[in-house]
């Protein structure tokens, strides 16, 4: 686990506000034993089997017991996921009774034949631990007995550079610094909304001129999805975006998050950490406002980390800079490479010295030697879905026919 030392003198910390579901720790998994052993789980069993279920009932007794297994955000997509689950197969017409016996089994599986199949993995998870710990009745379904094998999930597919560069050249025109800091923080870095949510001030180290240098995190301490550290050097980009923020931050002490919660146009809630629901629908915005092609937050995960091995960083680099397990592959040398972090923020700057967004400089002077700057721009007014292909055509056309006419006939030997 990293050391992690405070940048600044603290400050008294801002609490959070109004019941905004915090990002989490990864723990996806309720604990495995049965929840039958759980005394105050049990307070109910046994008592009026033959009456109907009450689906809200079994929702708030999940909630209540799963706290301290799980994370809000994953507590409420499987609140969400059950709901879904009792309203389509009625569960309040059945009694505990009854769901104690096969018919439920009978009713898992007519639901799950309702949804992808690609999602069965998942539907279980979320199914068993509401059943488990809201309704404390055994879980009936045996994966592989009653699943079969099933798809493994693949990985996504890169986005295009076409795509990254258009949401790039709109983003620098993007007057609102919050959203502008949003877009750099994902597209620099590669980072989770958990990182960008649960990140703090006090994670942010300053050279000797004041200007942000890298952000160090843990991410345990900090409640990302997963408990892998951030060691990521800024990039001059970032740092520019990442101070100006800072200057208009009422008072940005150490504990309170960087990006904080903020809906559509209206004022920031200071001490209250954003979302992710809530940072969807910002980075959905941006998207609309500026008519860009579709991007999602998770897609520069994958594109920033093809960027980082494209560049030559080392795998424990581009782990530290996307806040990703480096050790996950469980090989001795990934355990035992360790290097320090002035290390590894030395490579990143090496390496990735303008960020992943800067290495999209080399593909555009490929794109843009030798045509005239008119053909650039109809090109990014193209890409940012501005114009149409025809309309595209007809103008490129347009263009070829008047600097033919232009040039003076070639010599005929």
């Amino acid at each position: 686990m990293m050391n992690i030392k405070s940048s600044q003198a603290d400050a008294p910390p801002g609490g959070v506000e109004g019941d905004n579901i915090p990002l989490g720790d990864g723990r996806h998994e309720p604990e495995s034993r049965t929840p039958l052993g759980d005394r105050e789980s049990n307070a109910h069993v046994g008592e009026d089997d033959d009456s109907l279920v009450r689906v809200a009932d079994i929702v708030n007794r999940f909630v209540q017991q799963s706290r301290a297994r799980l994370n809000n955000e994953t507590i409420q997509e499987y609140r969400s996921a059950f709901e879904t689950f009792a309203a389509r197969v009625e569960l309040d017409q059945y009694s505990r009774r009854q769901l104690a016996g096969p018919k439920a089994r009978v009713l898992i599986m007519a639901h799950m034949e309702q949804v992808a199949k690609s999602t069965w993995r998942w539907q279980n998870s979320a199914l068993k631990a509401v059943w488990q710990y809201g309704l404390n009745l055994p879980w009936p379904i045996d994966p592989k007995r009653d699943f079969g094998r099933l798809p493994k999930a693949g990985p996504r597919e890169n986005p295009p550079d076409s795509t990254v560069m258009a949401w790039a050249d709109a983003m620098k025109r993007e007057p609102d610094l919050y959203l502008r800091l949003v877009w750099l923080l994902i597209s620099e870095h590669g980072w989770r909304p958990s990182h960008v949510g649960r990140l703090k001030w006090r994670n942010v180290r300053y050279d000797s001129a004041g200007v942000p240098v890298a952000v160090i995190a843990d991410g345990f301490i900090e409640g990302f999805k997963t408990h892998a550290p951030i060691a990521a050097r800024l990039c001059p980009e970032v740092a520019e975006a990442l101070l100006a923020w800072k200057k208009v931050v009422p008072e940005p002490y150490s504990e309170r998050p960087i990006v904080p919660w903020r809906w559509a146009n209206t004022e920031p809630q200071w001490s209250r950490p954003q979302s992710r629901s809530s940072l969807r629908d910002h980075w959905n915005r941006l998207g609309e406002n500026w008519k860009l092609p579709r991007l999602r937050m998770c897609d520069l995960r994958h594109w920033v980390a093809t960027r980082c091995r494209r560049a030559g960083l080392s795998k424990q680099a581009s782990a530290y800079l996307m806040g990703h397990d480096a050790t996950g592959g469980g090989n001795m040398r990934d355990w035992y490479d360790n290097p320090a972090i002035e290390d590894i923020l030395a490579e990143q700057a090496e390496y990735l010295p303008d960020g992943a967004l800067g290495l999209l400089d080399s593909v555009k002077v490929e794109l843009t030697e030798g045509l005239c700057p008119e053909s650039v721009e109809l090109l990014r007014e193209y890409l940012a879905g501005r114009m149409g292909t025809m309309e595209l055509a007809n103008k490129v056309e347009s263009i070829r026919l008047r600097l033919s006419a232009a040039q003076p006939p070639a010599l005929q030997p």
